[in-house]
């Protein structure tokens, strides 16, 4: 039995191993003929030999026909780099971004309310102001009362005519994208003011709200408890026959000084500034700020007897009646609560390294009419100096009498504090808006508008010095890429010829971008080339050229 199992085992393997090598010998034909079948393949698309496309590689047309597509390829390499270096020097310098908030790029334009009552001129003193580059408009006189004797802090003072408020008048400087800010001297009130009058009365709630001193008596005369003097050089303490007591007046007798170490006065003024930026105005250009505060000790004058009466008090050494530290602390308070508000503030005549929250300080430049090169130098210099880059620029005059500069000095004037760094402050001159049609723009004035565009005005150096043994005051306005500018002024009562090439960079042929009357009359057209080695510049007058 187990030999035939064997057996049966055996014949099975054998069986198997057959149908192995009936497969294997399958599987070799089929690989025979499918390397026939590659043969034949290949023999169909075999190329052309070595000596064929020598022959072909060899022939003109091919030869031609290299060279044409060699030559052409580096013709277009060669058209496509000097294509991108001429695309590279033409194209205009991208300039930085104005690094400049809206309430610096424009002039600040202080216009007297009134001015722009009438509703059928409106559009057009707005277009006016447009031409002039301005988009800032500081209005002031806008409080009921008179000659800032205010009588109420949020009634304003604009008579409807011909349907025109104050609110429409903010709504149709802003729909033409202009900003409103309000001029407010926050020092004084009218003695109308419903406060003076309660206060006046002692009463216990309004007691503090001014300053008040009983002062001394001498039989049957009062004298004040100190010798100060108000901003004109008269006595700065008045007598109250209601209240038996002297108030104080840093002005006219007839401004009262706010106390503004009474908590309810501070609070009040913050409602202030509520109610007007929600009105729709942008901000606030406050004034006189500086006399806000007084010594609480109210001590003398140490430069100064109890009998002189003086008009000479900015002269005074001991200041102890402005610019204490309490009014910067409370300039500051002010500032960071407008600004969280929406508003800007604008402040005069405060150290600019002393105050914070505030967005610009203000300082008139003051100079007499006989000004000297050197004087206007270092005026210029002190502001430039100051702990903000960006100044702004209005030139007073300290002479009393009036027409102090004549008008091609205040061309200059114009065209000095358009192109230095800074905001221009402009009082508009009433007379423009008293007949039905505003003048035209004149030729400085648009031109100006044109220079301030300029990003040299924006992000140049400003380099400033005297020519001519300081009878010419000049600068130059210098940013690599962009067009730069030299403001020239001759001060002397003489026709000067002037070597410019003192200042580095300039050619010595420039154009001729901007000239006063008296200027203009000795030198060839506007945008005309000049000479800067031999420039010939008339007595009194300014020059603009740009290079």
């Amino acid at each position: 039995m187990a030999l035939e199992k064997e057996d049966g085992a055996v014949e099975k393997l054998m069986e198997e191993g057959q149908k192995q090598v009936g497969t294997t010998g399958d599987k070799y034909d089929e690989l025979k003929e499918l390397e026939v079948t590659d043969h034949s393949m290949e023999a169909a698309y075999a190329g052309m030999g070595k000596e064929e496309l020598i022959k072909y590689a060899n022939s003109p047309f091919w030869i031609r026909l290299r060279w044409l597509l060699f030559v052409t390829f580096w013709l277009s390499w060669f058209a496509m780099m000097f294509g991108a270096l001429f695309i590279i020097f033409m194209t205009p310098k991208c300039f930085p971004s104005s690094k400049l908030q809206w309430y610096q790029k424009s002039p600040v334009y202080i216009i007297d309310t009134s001015l722009l009552l009438n509703k059928n001129g409106l559009d057009e003193k707005i277009e006016y102001m447009q031409k002039l580059g301005v988009q800032n408009v500081v209005m002031k006189s806008v409080l009921i009362g008179n000659d800032g004797e205010v009588i109420d802090f949020v009634k304003n003072n604009v008579t409807e005519v011909n349907g025109t408020s104050l609110e429409y008048i903010i709504k149709k400087l802003n729909d033409k994208g202009m900003k409103v800010m309000l001029k407010l001297v926050p020092n004084y009130s009218s003695r109308s003011h419903m406060f003076f009058a309660r206060s006046a009365l002692n009463e216990p709630n309004f007691r503090d709200y001014y300053i008040w001193n009983p002062g001394f008596k001498n039989g049957t005369k009062h004298i004040p408890i100190n010798n100060w003097l108000n901003v004109t050089g008269g006595p700065a303490w008045s007598w109250s026959d209601t209240r038996k007591e002297f108030y104080l007046h840093q002005f006219s007798e007839n401004q009262p000084d706010f106390n503004f170490r009474n908590k309810y006065i501070v609070d009040y003024f913050e409602e202030i500034f509520k109610f007007w930026l929600s009105t729709g105005v942008d901000g606030f250009y406050l004034d006189e700020v500086q006399y806000l505060f007084v010594d609480k000790d109210f001590k003398n004058h140490t430069d100064i007897s109890t009998q002189t009466v003086t008009s000479k008090y900015n002269s005074l050494a001991d200041k102890i009646t402005s610019n204490l530290p309490e009014t910067y602390d409370l300039i500051s308070h002010w500032g960071k609560l407008i600004r969280n508000n929406s508003g800007i503030l604008i402040v005069s005549d405060l150290d600019p390294k002393d105050v914070t929250e505030v967005d610009m300080v203000h300082s008139p430049v003051t100079l007499t009419s006989d000004f000297t090169g050197e004087q206007l130098l270092n005026a210029i210099s002190s502001k430039k100096n100051t702990p903000s880059s960006w100044s702004s620029w209005e030139w007073v005059c300290t002479d009393v009498k009036p027409n102090c500069w004549e008008k091609e000095m205040l061309d200059a004037f114009s065209i000095l504090g358009s192109l230095l760094p800074g905001t221009p402050f402009i009082n508009a001159d009433p007379k423009l808006f008293e007949g039905k049609h505003l003048p035209n723009i004149t030729l400085i004035e648009s031109t100006l508008k044109e220079l301030r565009s300029m990003p040299t005005v924006e992000f140049g150096s400003l380099n400033a010095k005297l020519l001519n043994n300081d009878t010419v005051f000049a600068f130059d306005r210098v940013m690599s890429g962009s067009e730069n500018l030299l403001f020239i002024w001759n001060l002397s009562k003489n026709v000067t010829v002037l070597d410019l090439s003192s200042f580095d960079g300039t050619p010595a042929e420039v154009n001729l971008s901007l000239c006063t009357p008296s200027a203009c009359s000795i030198l060839p057209a506007i945008n005309s080339k000049v000479d800067s080695t031999t420039l010939s510049l008339a007595a009194k007058s300014a020059v603009v050229l740009t290079f």
